[in-house]
């Protein structure tokens, strides 16, 4: 992936918020050449790309100082198939400190499961966890109904940790004929497009 495209891609940030009310910062939204980089990353091991998106990431972390970031775990058969978290690949590209504490239950991946499948997974902190009070970023490839986002959050709050903001390569934009959001979802109207290569948090 050329320096263009790498520009082209993340030229417009978005930014949403969670139903926990955390502030959500995306490069971009989840179609076209982003979303064929992240399908790319996830089965086809070019996680390479996600790497060439570090300059993007690592500017839409400023904001943050020196949170630690907490990478949302893969599901168990994902990251066999894999051999890597991708959630871990997109935290090392911000250059911020990375914490892999988070561990979820096994059941299965999360790909074509329905809104209310994907809350009823469970997510826990490990014992290698950041000291109580220590400012995380929670950190995902893509957030979709925004479920694990919230299991993670939840979990890091249980364990005494400030949960600042969530950064992701890209957000998934909500079907037009989906209807009001259920409980737990993110608003369509919560997604905000930023001006071009400048992220912020709200």
């Amino acid at each position: 992936m050329c320096d263009t495209c790498v520009r082209r891609l993340t030229a417009i940030p978005h930014r949403a918020t969670t139903s926990r009310g955390v502030p959500v910062v995306a490069l971009g939204t989840y179609r076209g050449g982003l979303r064929s980089l992240i399908l790319a990353a996830k089965h086809r091991g070019a996680h390479a790309a996600i790497r060439r998106l570090g300059g993007a990431l690592r500017e839409a972390a400023i904001p943050w100082g020196n949170a630690v970031a907490v990478p949302v775990p893969s599901s168990r058969p994902g990251h066999l198939a894999r051999g890597y978290g991708l959630g871990t690949v997109v935290a090392a590209a911000t250059e911020l400190t990375v914490a892999n504490c988070l561990r979820m239950d096994d059941r299965g991946t999360q790909r074509g499961r329905h809104r209310s499948e994907r809350r009823r997974r469970t997510i826990q902190v490990g014992s290698h966890r950041p000291p109580v009070g220590t400012r995380v970023v929670i950190v995902d490839d893509v957030m979709t109904t925004g479920a694990s986002i919230d299991a993670a959050t939840d979990a890091c709050a249980r364990a005494g940790l400030r949960v600042i903001g969530v950064l992701v390569v890209a957000i998934a934009e909500p079907q037009a004929d989906a209807g009001a959001p259920q409980r737990g979802q993110f608003s369509p109207n919560e997604v905000r497009r930023g001006s071009p290569n400048r992220f912020t948090v709200e």
